[in-house]
């Protein structure tokens, strides 16, 4: 059986680009639901900084998310945001 990967990745928006960041997480958010392996993919604002949000996403295994990494709404997202955000990718498994 095949271990299911939770990732949170907190994307912050630099000063005046906010909004297209927010524009970009929620086209990924929607293009992403369907991928296959996808269980959750879930994005969130921080109610004290409007300009982070966090991506909740939960794959089926490691070679799932993978391939979301590969696919084109991913990439997508990375060319959308390049130089208006830092992003930090924390990779999770269910302890025992």
């Amino acid at each position: 059986m095949q271990e299911k990967i939770t990732i949170v990745a907190t994307i912050t928006a630099h000063a005046g680009a906010r909004d297209k960041v927010a524009q970009a997480l929620k086209t990924v958010e929607r293009d992403v639901q369907g991928e296959p392996g996808c269980e959750q993919y879930q994005l969130h604002v921080n109610s004290k900084n409007d300009h982070q949000f966090v991506m909740i996403e939960r794959w089926q295994s490691a070679q799932m998310l993978a391939q979301h990494e590969q696919a084109a709404p991913f990439k997508a997202l990375v060319s959308a945001i390049d130089g208006l955000a830092d992003l930090q990718v924390t990779a999770l498994t269910a302890v025992a």
